[in-house]
């Protein structure tokens, strides 16, 4: 089952239902990015490997709960070399040091000061400061690099972004994971703004943010050996290189030689891992969707009626969770399990996850340049409201909103 580094787990199923309140945000449409193989993208890119074995590894399956993981949601080093560990079951930070030895837990469940009721993300900032993400309540709270609290902020006070408020946001036909702050989220935007929009099914894809401020962008599918292929983008739009992952390791925090994140053992037991990459002095064709060029433009009343199409299409993928959960009382993961899920053919859906908890999904159009999408109960993105429909700004737009 494809499983987003936002879950969280936590409490029991809710059981089937009542039709999801849904609200989708109309947006004033606008031109594509300018697509690179106009400015001599290359056609072949180098071959990354990452390293057999792991240099570090920290977790368990049984024994000391200092050292058994519910769900990694993130990972960030310290300029010490010690790691810092987000459990969003355990609501709770770890410190390890450099050996992996526990150096310190912070924060707990809870609403008020210092507690978290969904913690997902995290990132250090300016001397060890520690900023902790609730993806529920949307807000920020704010550590010493001792582990003690100093305040909370409103998560888009610091993004600027009302709708995304935290670090998982749409824009185009991209979904981005980083960039909290305001000015990162400019940077992100203006390189996804020189390339051109994924259009081949399931029509977006999902990019990450190292620490240097490429974009690592991921490939959908998976190959053979249980693979994907992520291309990396550096600051100026331009591929560079890719890299193979083992599905079951998630990077959370990479670097320009290194990526630390969580590897899913059996049984879905987390670990976290450190892996070492580098070049082999190969190179692999550049994908399609970088070189091809650009969808022509389509009118704005015309990608309207796509928006009011994917709307419907949503609303039938909600009757039909809710019908499979009555019979199954577990979401569905894959979208060949809905017998009842009758979208419009021309529509692009990617069911990206489901089960007990519940469900989310994207939705997207080749007459579009943007996407929209959608989470319910218990796997939200961090900062997103359940059940409430969202759509991406379209490229060039800087900002974006939900309505009836």
């Amino acid at each position: 089952m494809k499983t987003p580094r936002w879950e969280t787990r936590r409490g029991e199923s809710r059981g089937p239902a009542v039709l999801l309140a849904l609200s989708v945000c109309v947006l004033a449409a606008t031109g594509c990015g300018t697509a690179l193989h106009d400015s001599g993208t290359p056609k072949e890119l180098s071959v990354l490997q990452l390293s057999g074995k792991p240099t570090q590894e920290i977790g368990t399956i049984q024994g000391d709960s200092d050292y058994v993981f519910g769900n990694v949601a993130s990972v960030r080093h310290l300029t010490s070399g010690n790691l810092l560990v987000a459990d969003a079951m355990a609501d709770e930070i770890f410190e390890y040091a450099p050996n992996g030895t526990l150096v310190r837990r912070i924060g707990r469940k809870g609403d008020g000061p210092s507690e978290f009721r969904a913690l997902s993300h995290l990132h250090v900032i300016h001397g060890d400061s520690i900023l902790a993400e609730d993806g529920v309540q949307g807000r920020v709270s704010v550590f010493d690099s001792a582990g003690h609290f100093v305040h909370q902020v409103a998560g888009a006070d610091l993004s600027g972004d009302s709708l995304f408020a935290l670090d998982v946001w749409l824009y185009g036909r991209f979904w981005v994971d980083g960039g909290l702050l305001a000015a990162d989220r400019k940077r992100i935007r203006a390189v996804l703004d020189k390339l051109p929009p994924p259009v081949s099914d399931p029509g977006y894809r999902y990019v990450q943010v190292d620490e240097t401020g490429r974009l690592w962008i991921r490939e959908p599918g998976v190959s053979a050996g249980d693979r994907r292929m992520w291309t990396i983008v550096d600051t100026d739009g331009r591929p560079t290189a890719s890299l193979a992952i083992p599905v079951r390791f998630e990077p959370e925090e990479i670097g320009e030689s290194t990526m630390t994140g969580r590897w899913r053992g059996d049984n879905d037991v987390n670990f976290v891992r450190t892996y070492t990459y580098g070049g082999t002095g190969q190179v692999r064709a550049t994908p399609a969707w970088l070189v091809g060029p650009p969808p022509p433009a389509v009118p704005p009343e015309t990608q309207q009626q796509f928006l009011t199409a994917i709307k419907a299409s949503l609303k039938n993928l909600a009757v039909a969770q809710e019908i499979h959960y009555s019979k199954a009382y577990t979401y569905a993961d894959q979208l060949d399990s809905l017998e009842a899920f009758h979208p419009d053919p021309s529509m692009q859906v990617d069911l990206i996850s489901g089960d007990t908890r519940g469900w989310a999904a994207v939705f997207a159009h080749p007459g579009i340049d943007r996407i929209c999408g959608l989470a319910y109960g218990y796997t939200i993105p961090p900062g997103w409201e359940p059940g409430v429909f969202v759509c991406s700004p379209a490229p060039r737009t800087d900002s974006a909103y939900s309505g009836s």
